[in-house]
C-alpha cells in the first residue's frame, strides 16, 4: 500500500554499509545470535551508558522486562489508555490485571498526577509509562512516586532512542525501559528490539529469560520456564550500521519536524516541556480544530499522495475492551479523534517536506 504514495508515512534508511555487513555475516556461516550480536549490545550499551540486552523485537522486549521484575498473574500493572497496542496486550496476555490511565492532552503522555491517584489507593506492582512519539515523560516525578509508593517503574522507549531528559539519553537511568529497532524506527534492524537496565541482577534474568530459561549459552540447561526471544547476527549487523548514522538520522527528524511547527499555522502540535533536552520525533503528531476538519485533511492529503495515519486507537476503545465503554477518557479520545501523524523519516528530504506542505497548502485554498 505504501507505493501507491508519492511521500510514504516512514520508510527505512539502509545503505551499502548495511548490506555489506549483511554479506559478511553471511559468509562468515554464523547467522543467528552470536558475536556480532555481542558487539552491538556492546556498543548500544556504551551509547545508552546502561547494560542493553538485545531481543527479537519491542514486544519481547517489554515480555522480557516484565517478567525479569517478576510480573505474576493477578499483579496490578498501569499502562496509558493511549498507547500502541503492544504496551497492554503483553501485560495483559501474562495474565496481569491492566489498569488504564489517561494521559496528557499536550504532551500526549502519562500524568503522574493521574497515576498517584491510582498507586496511593491501590496496591501496584508496575507502571508502564511510554515516551510517546519519542517524548519523554517526566522521569523524575515517576521515580520519585516509584519509591513512594513501591511499585516497578518501566519504561516502554520503543520511540524514544536518543531522546533525552534532562541532557540524559533515555534508557541510561536506574529504572529498565524498553527500545524498538523496527523498521519505522529511528533505526532499524527490520525487526528487534532491547532492554537496558543498570540492575545486574535484572540483567541476568534477562539473558536467562530470552534464552528459553537457559542457565549459560555453552549448556542446554533451563531452571524456568521461558521462550526464545533472540535476535540474530543479521539484524545485530544491520544495527551495528544504523547506530554509528544516529546522530545525523535524528538531526534529519528534527529538521523535518521544525518544518511543519513552522509552516502549518491550522494546527497545534505535540507539548515539548522544558525537561526535554532532545526529541526523537519517532512520529509526528498534528492537531486539527475538530474532528471533521481532520478527517477532510486526512482524506484529500492522502488522495494527493501523501501517507499521513490515523493514531492509535484509545485502548478503551478497542473491541477487546468492550467493558470499559462506561469508563471516561477524554483526553485520550480528544487526541484519537483530532489528531494526524505526518510523514516523517530519516532520508525524507526538504523537497519531500515541500510536498507534503503544499499539498496542506492546496487543500485549504
Amino acid at each position: 500500500m505504501q507505493n501507491q504514495f508519492k511521500i510514504p508515512w516512514s520508510k527505512p534508511s539502509i545503505g551499502k554499509e548495511e548490506l555489506s555487513s549483511l554479506q559478511n555475516v553471511i559468509q562468515s556461516g554464523w547467522l543467528t545470535q552470536g558475536k556480532i550480536t555481542q558487539e552491538f549490545e556492546t556498543q548500544l550499551s556504551e551509547y545508552l551508558s546502561s547494560n542493553v540486552i538485545t531481543v527479537n523485537n519491542g514486544s519481547s522486549a517489554l515480555t522480557c522486562a516484565l517478567l525479569a521484575h517478576g510480573l505474576k498473574p493477578g499483579d496490578k500493572v498501569l499502562v496509558p489508555n493511549f498507547t500502541f497496542f503492544a504496551t497492554y496486550s503483553i501485560p495483559k496476555m501474562l495474565g496481569a490485571d491492566v489498569i488504564l490511565v489517561d494521559v496528557d492532552e499536550s504532551t500526549l503522555n502519562m500524568n503522574p498526577e493521574n497515576v498517584e491517584k491510582i498507586v496511593k489507593t491501590q496496591d501496584v506492582k508496575m507502571v508502564i509509562v511510554v515516551d510517546v512519539a519519542g517524548l519523554p515523560v517526566d522521569i523524575d516525578a515517576f521515580v520519585e512516586l516509584s519509591h513512594r509508593y513501591n511499585f516497578v517503574l518501566i519504561e516502554d522507549a520503543a520511540e524514544a532512542l536518543g531522546s533525552e531528559y534532562k541532557h540524559q539519553k533515555i534508557g541510561s537511568f536506574d529504572h529498565t525501559a524498553i527500545f524498538s529497532f523496527h523498521a519505522a524506527k529511528q533505526i532499524t534492524t527490520v525487526e528487534g528490539g532491547c532492554v537496558s537496565s543498570n540492575n545486574e541482577d535484572i540483567v541476568k534474568k534477562l539473558n536467562q529469560i530470552r534464552d528459553l530459561g537457559r542457565l549459560s549459552s555453552g549448556e542446554y540447561v533451563h531452571n524456568i520456564i521461558s521462550s526464545n526471544f533472540r535476535t540474530t547476527d543479521l539484524q545485530s549487523a544491520i544495527g551495528i550500521e544504523q547506530l554509528k548514522k544516529i546522530d545525523d538520522f535524528l538531526k534529519s527528524r528534527s529538521k523535518i519536524a521544525t518544518g511543519y511547527k513552522k509552516n502549518l499555522k491550522n494546527f497545534s502540535f505535540q507539548f515539548i516541556p522544558d525537561y526535554v533536552t532532545k526529541h526523537s520525533y519517532m512520529m509526528f503528531f498534528a492537531f486539527a480544530q475538530n474532528q471533521q476538519v481532520r478527517n477532510k485533511y486526512l482524506d484529500s492529503l492522502r488522495t494527493g499522495g501523501v501517507d499521513v495515519r490515523m493514531p492509535w486507537l484509545p485502548l478503551s476503545d478497542q473491541p477487546v475492551n468492550s467493558n470499559l465503554n462506561v469508563i471516561k477518557f477524554p483526553n485520550s479520545k480528544n487526541i484519537y479523534q483530532n489528531s494526524l501523524t505526518l510523514p516523517i523519516y530519516n532520508s525524507m528530504k526538504n523537497k519531500d517536506l515541500q510536498f507534503v506542505l503544499d499539498t496542506f497548502q492546496n487543500f485549504s485554498s
